[in-house]
């Protein structure tokens, strides 16, 4: 534990002497400011405007997790060659698992201020007077839904490189949109990219519009289940990997 807690301290020590840190700033502020000046012109109801910035919020996710994890790969690469976590005798998991905890609290802190801010200040700007609980409920599902995303690209980064990280990001977002319509329906609750998009929409129609499917309901417990397993899988997948990884990986 105390040697986990030294790789914390070192890499928020490294990230905040980056643009790692203040890139989880400035991405959902210019969101917010970029999403409320086009609400102001458009012609959406209410209650579709704050749909519709969900449904982006989710869209991009999986794009925002690969850039960020790209940074962190360059960074490590840049140093001496992935020596950080090289250096280390026994025990490799942890210095990858450290980078990992702390993407994870940026990324929550990120979600909420994103989300939660965006509720604040649509209030003020319009008629709706919707809980702030409401938009931390929704930051909560949103981000919980791509914790196994996180996994994924840090893995992809480090077995085969920023490039292939980056553009499973573009791809992973395609494919988040594509959830939302016909193509997603009896498949999204299986797939990673699916969750984000399909369970932040269901929350706000059953909050918003009191709209429970018993049908639906089954398929949001099975992604819920699914979640868990990405998770569980995720962790020994990144204990092993990071066990025998050598620093090596192929350019693409």
């Amino acid at each position: 534990m105390v040697t986990f807690r030294n790789y914390l301290k070192a890499d928020l020590y490294k990230f905040s002497h980056s643009k790692i840190i203040i890139s989880h700033l400035i991405i959902p502020v210019i969101g917010i400011i970029l999403m409320i000046a086009y609400f102001t012109i458009s012609s959406l109801g209410e209650l579709e405007k704050i749909s519709a910035y969900m449904q982006i919020i989710s869209i991009a996710f999986p794009l925002i997790i690969s850039m960020v994890i790209t940074m962190v790969y360059e960074q490590e690469e840049e140093a001496k060659g992935f020596q950080y976590f090289l250096s280390t005798a026994s025990k490799r998991y942890v210095p990858h698992t450290s980078k990992l905890v702390l993407l994870v609290i940026f990324g929550m802190v990120s979600t909420l201020i994103s989300i939660v801010g965006f509720g604040i200040i649509f209030n003020i700007l319009s008629e709706q007077n919707i809980s702030v609980i409401f938009y931390i409920k929704e930051a909560v599902i949103i981000f919980i839904s791509n914790l196994p995303i996180y996994v994924i690209q840090y893995l992809l980064a480090f077995s085969f490189g920023k490039g292939a990280a980056m553009g499973l990001g573009v791809i992973g977002t395609l494919i988040t949109a594509l959830m939302l319509t016909g193509l997603g329906d009896g498949i999204w609750f299986i797939l990673a990219w699916g969750y984000s998009t399909r369970l932040s929409s269901y929350f706000f129609q059953y909050e918003m519009m009191n709209n429970c499917n018993l049908a639906v309901q089954s398929e949001v417990n099975i992604a819920i289940i699914s979640i868990i397993l990405f998770i569980i899988i995720g962790i020994v997948s990144l204990i092993v990997f990071s066990n025998h990884w050598e620093g090596k990986k192929e350019s693409y």
